[in-house]
């Protein structure tokens, strides 16, 4: 993904956004002439918009914008000037260890969209693709709907379905958003993915596994005993669930049923499969912590 948005860009729009971002004292602490070409690349490209270099987002298809604060979005900043960049290169990546290419999809669903960080930079890489994009945050989508051109965008309710008639998506993704659903309600919502995705459809998705556990534990963001208490789970029931977010609930979504779930990869081939057959598993795919999964619909 980044590969192809940079590939849009001259040599001359890459020395000027380089130019720029060695005579801004707040980028101090970033390099564009870094050795590693996928991280300068992605570099170039959130510090370009950042800085609103001359050509960049006409050239690109990326928006130079951002959400008011008081509206969702997971990152913010100069590396988030490029929205989801990051996930959308694993999203892409992940079709594409199928064998299958993105640029031949027709018609694609960003479940669990939020301000549409993800979604609008896979509009400006693939305009022609028909995208829409829900949640049920009602803030972020009425922003996305007004900022983002080239997807539709809807609120969905907490429970199944969705506004799709059977088998009219050839592909949905979904990043973070089955590591939050208790199993249960997970289980209600991948058997509405299965029903709006045509026979032969992918479903990208990611969830807390094992790699997890360790991510966090390192990190010093869960304790020894609850990371312990977890991984005995995975191995004992394949899932481990806890309401975290309480009464506040998240960004305006308070639901019992959405607080932190890790699965193992175990437990969900067992419920899922024959019915959706595993094309790919990526453990700690997603900042070394989440896995992802392409799921073919059958």
């Amino acid at each position: 993904m980044a590969r192809l948005l940079f590939a849009r860009l001259s040599d001359h729009d890459v020395w000027e956004i380089e130019i720029r971002v060695s005579e801004d004292p707040g980028l101090a602490d970033y390099r564009l002439t870094e050795n590693d070409a996928a991280v300068r690349r992605f570099l170039t490209l959130n510090l370009g918009l950042w800085l609103n270099a001359p050509g960049i987002s006409e050239k690109t298809g990326l928006l130079a914008l951002q959400p008011p604060e008081d509206v969702h979005v997971m990152a913010r900043g100069p590396l988030g000037a490029a929205s989801g960049l990051y996930e959308a290169d694993i999203i892409a990546s992940a079709i594409a260890s199928t064998g299958a290419d993105i640029a031949s999809m027709t018609r694609a669903l960003d479940f669990g969209c939020s301000s549409g960080r993800v979604l609008r930079v896979l509009v400006a890489a693939y305009p022609h693709i028909d995208w829409h994009g829900c949640d049920p945050n009602g803030e972020a989508i009425r922003w996305a709907s007004e900022h983002i051109p080239g997807a539709s965008f809807s609120v969905n309710e907490q429970e199944p379905g969705l506004p799709f008639a059977d088998c009219t998506l050839d592909l949905a993704y979904a990043i973070s958003i089955w590591s939050h659903f208790a199993p249960a309600l997970g289980l209600r919502w991948f058997d509405e993915m299965h029903r709006i995705l045509q026979p032969g459809g992918l479903l990208v998705c990611s969830t807390h596994g094992l790699s997890s556990i360790a991510h966090y534990a390192t990190k010093r963001l869960r304790s020894q005993e609850q990371s312990l208490e977890i991984e005995h789970a995975l191995y004992r029931s394949g899932y481990w669930y806890a309401p975290e977010f309480g009464e506040d609930g998240d960004w305006g979504v308070v639901n019992p049923d959405w607080g932190t779930a890790f699965l193992s990869p175990e437990w969900v081939l067992a419920q899922l499969c024959p019915r959706w057959r595993v094309l790919e598993f990526a453990p700690g795919r997603v900042h070394e912590n989440q896995d992802v999964y392409v799921l073919q619909r059958v």
